[in-house]
């Protein structure tokens, strides 16, 4: 998945009464950084004439009025603070870039939108996720693991998990964002010998 496609997955997370509200919460704001929403120009005076740009709309520079601005930058400290968004500057510019820290919470606030559910009708296939993440990473390996057993996939060894429903989209997200495209697999497969355990699982 293209860093637009993540882009445009967590904004699509964020409904319009959201974008228009002026006091916006803090964990969408921070869906808003991680989604690449927001440019702060500056974070320390206030005066200046564009504090926001966003990035998603060119023809709509002027929709970051809509947000209460000094509550903005106040909610963007704190995340900072926190360790989940950093602010670094480049050619006089202050870029708010999502930390390690802040995409665990970004998906931890994600996840009922990365719900999987099951279809009126089975397609018929299997999906069947492997991962070989290697121990330098211990925390996505964690994450991982941890979303498959959230999405009920049944554990069919150590690192190979199985679904029956439609699932790609959210696999392909959680492993781009974990940064662990490179170590994980999806296979699709019509036949699993002995699958009457697995039906009744999966309840098809």
């Amino acid at each position: 998945m293209e860093i637009q496609k993540l882009n445009d997955f967590l904004i699509k997370q964020l409904d319009k009464d959201v974008l228009d509200q002026k006091y916006v919460k803090t964990g969408d704001i921070l869906k808003l950084v991680g989604a690449g929403l927001f440019l702060a120009t500056s974070l320390v005076v206030p005066n200046l004439p564009k504090i926001l740009k966003p990035l998603f709309n060119p023809s709509e520079k002027e929709s970051w009025k809509r947000f209460n601005l000094p509550y903005l930058k106040r909610t963007l400290q704190r995340l900072e603070k926190q360790k989940l968004i950093e602010i670094s500057e480049n050619n006089g510019q202050e870029i708010v870039k999502v930390t390690e820290m802040g995409k665990v919470k970004i998906l931890k606030f994600s996840v009922e939108s990365l719900s999987i559910s099951k279809p009126s009708v089975w397609d018929g296939y299997w999906r069947i996720v492997l991962y070989d993440i290697p121990k330098s990473y211990p925390w996505k390996r964690q994450r991982f693991r941890e979303y498959l057993k959230l999405w009920m996939f049944y554990p069919l060894q150590e690192s190979v998990y199985l679904h029956a429903y439609p699932c790609e989209q959210q696999v392909e997200f959680l492993k781009d964002y974990l940064g662990i495209s490179e170590f994980v697999r999806t296979i699709k497969a019509i036949n699993i010998e002995n699958d009457e355990f697995f039906r009744n699982y999966f309840d098809i």
